[in-house]
């Protein structure tokens, strides 16, 4: 009769067998990216250990390199950094943009679009970033990114993406960042009446203050 601990090593190499059965094959550039050891030139710092799905990156690196193909005279920056895919376009090419990346490459949902300001830090202050995401093993996800100075828009695409409506709206309550193309352009967070928008860099702090035990009386 097997003792516990053999029983327990055959069990364990039962269900190595059954995933190495289960598992995809794995294409050459997918397995370029199934390491531990991320290389910290490439990453941008040592010891930086990957945890992201290597069929995602491996996706959404090769639908990145088709947009560069595609739209090479529109295509400002790609790049690679922490497993996060990102290429950065004009801003009038953005809607075919991201129009081909959902009807050629099947990135069918739009995640997020999230601004940020670098006010003083960048030659154009507001960076967009447009996160889209195919639905399928790996869950791929691209970053569509374009640059704007104050004053200057970005093209709606609502059309592209339905969802993309109150994250639009979000942009310009935050930010200020003007969609041109699209109606109903109103603030989805704070009140209609507020003044300015609370996320760029140089608004004002405000808030009420703390109450401290040694700050009562002032209070």
């Amino acid at each position: 009769m097997p003792d516990e601990n053999t029983s327990s090593v055959a069990g364990t190499q039962a269900e190595q067998a059954d995933a190495s059965v289960l598992a995809p094959a794995a294409t050459p550039l997918e397995a370029s990216f199934q390491r531990e050891e991320v290389d910290a030139a490439v990453r941008g710092e040592a010891g930086y250990v990957s945890d992201v799905d290597p069929r995602g990156l491996a996706i959404a690196s090769e639908a990145a390199a088709r947009v560069v193909e595609e739209f090479d005279e529109h295509v400002q920056d790609w790049k690679v950094f922490r497993d996060e895919v990102t290429v950065v376009v004009t801003p009038p090419a953005l809607p075919d943009v991201l129009r081909f990346l959902r009807d050629t490459a099947g990135f069918a949902l739009l995640s997020d679009i999230s601004p940020c300001d670098w006010l003083d830090r960048h030659e154009q202050r507001f960076a967009v970033s447009y996160v889209v995401t195919k639905l399928v093993a790996g869950a791929p996800r691209l970053r569509v990114q374009v640059w704007v100075d104050e004053g200057e828009s970005i093209p709606t695409v609502i059309p592209v993406y339905p969802t993309a409506d109150w994250h639009e709206r979000e942009a310009w309550d935050f930010f200020g960042i003007e969609v041109t193309g699209r109606e109903g352009m109103r603030r989805l967070i704070m009140p209609d009446d507020w003044v300015g928008h609370p996320l760029r860099k140089d608004y004002p702090m405000g808030g009420e203050p703390v109450k401290f035990t040694n700050s009562l009386r002032e209070i």
